[in-house]
């Protein structure tokens, strides 16, 4: 019976060390699982850290490439909405004033190569119009070229104003105006810039096109001249006088033809101006002064006193003989309103002295501000003028029934820059 029972206890202690055996046997499969699946874990971190070295090694590259060959093309554009109120439109006053869609406009520009692009297309309520497209190439840091429709180099660059509505220089074709050539800006130093360039004409051939941007001579009825062979010279004096404190001194000289398609003649026209850009901290003054003069060839019976302007779809008569005197203060404020963070404020004059008979005095002034908050940047000008295009009257310089009356407008421009 002790035997018995000795066999017995002897065959479960046997079970029980196998179960342990087994125990153990499984256990050791599961470190074993364990230090595979920790192997595999280990080396995919490598391989991921190795893929990140790459990525920012290939990254490193790409931007080092680009500092060498900045090649690329940027795309841009602006979207422009409108509100106008004009006291000399009484249905536009019973109206309480229009609020439209003003301007869609594309920007592009950059490098191809060597090749410098930059290029504005724009499309208003009822045009499309080429503001800008040319090419260009820098022979070194100081000699630049640019060939096709550029700004033409005249009295303050880019602007002579602050406000959306620019100075009267705009609507007489010698403010941010744009024509067909080459152009080549010269920086010799720090001290100065030179502008030398010639226009065939234009930026459109077609000189019955009002459909424009810029305000060139165009042809309707009577008024048959149009604008051909220009040069022009600009030079300015970049003095810095400490500080926030500098000034620039300019000169500008334009010279050319003016082809009478009636009479298939070529007359003449030139013009001459002075200007400063001084500023002063936030402060900012700019004068301008400057002679103008055409001498049309124009078949009998149609005078020689005044010549046909157009853009904007409306062709104009201005004086062909003039002096003008701009001018434009602003101060500009960096604020923290929300999402406002810029402020520019600006009072605006223009004085047009025409120099023929039969003419009248045209003049023009801008109140306003304008307000920057990220890429939206919104205009805010009260327009007042006598005897004055796009501000109540008939043209510039002439005798006309509107020349005696002081003309205003109240104009909001908002646009998205991007």
């Amino acid at each position: 019976m002790w035997a018995s029972e000795s066999a017995d206890e002897t065959q479960q202690l046997r079970q029980h060390i196998e179960q342990m055996q087994r125990d153990l046997l499984q256990m050791q499969q599961r470190l074993d699982d364990l230090q595979a699946e920790k192997e595999r874990e280990q080396a995919e971190r490598e391989r991921m850290e190795q893929r990140v070295a790459e990525v920012a090694e290939t990254a490193e590259a790409a931007e080092a490439a680009a500092a060498e060959d900045p090649d690329g093309i940027s795309f841009g554009g602006a979207v422009r909405l409108n509100y106008g109120w004009r006291d000399y439109d009484d249905q536009n006053k019973d109206r309480g004033g229009d609020f439209e869609l003003e301007l869609f406009r594309i920007n592009v520009n950059g490098t191809v190569g060597n090749v410098i692009l930059d290029a504005e297309w724009r499309r208003y309520n009822d045009f499309q119009a080429i503001h800008h497209a040319w090419v260009g190439y820098d022979f070194s840091d100081e000699l630049q070229m640019q060939l096709g429709i550029t700004q033409v180099p005249f009295g303050i660059l880019p602007y002579a104003s602050h406000s959306f509505w620019f100075t009267g220089n705009y609507y007489l074709g010698y403010e941010d105006d744009y024509d067909t050539g080459v152009m080549f800006v010269h920086t010799p130093s720090d001290d100065w810039t030179f502008h030398y360039a010639f226009f065939k004409n234009p930026e459109y051939a077609n000189d019955a096109r009002a459909d424009r941007y810029s305000f060139d001579l165009v042809t309707a009825g009577d008024q048959q001249n149009t604008e051909t062979n220009q040069i022009n010279f600009r030079a300015e004096r970049h003095l810095n006088f400490g500080g926030d404190v500098r000034a620039d001194f300019g000169l500008s000289l334009q010279a050319g033809q003016m082809y009478n398609r009636a009479t298939e003649s070529n007359g003449d026209r030139w013009a001459v101006g002075a200007h400063m850009d001084y500023y002063n901290g936030p402060w900012n003054l700019r004068l301008q002064a400057m002679r103008y003069e055409y001498n049309p060839k124009n078949p009998d019976g149609v005078s020689d006193d005044f010549v046909q302007k157009g853009a904007f779809a409306f062709p104009f008569l201005i004086a062909a003989k003039a002096n003008s005197y701009t001018y434009s203060v602003s101060r500009s404020f960096n604020v923290d309103w929300g999402p406002v963070t810029y402020v520019n404020c600006y009072n605006e004059g223009t004085y047009v002295d025409p120099d023929v008979s039969n003419s009248s005095e045209s003049i023009q002034s801008v109140t306003g501000c304008a307000v920057g908050a990220g890429g939206v940047y919104a205009y805010f000008d009260w327009i007042a003028g006598k005897n004055m295009w796009f501000a109540g009257g008939d043209g510039i310089g002439l005798d006309a029934t509107t020349a005696g009356k002081w003309r205003s407008r109240f104009n909001v421009n908002i646009g998205y820059y991007f």
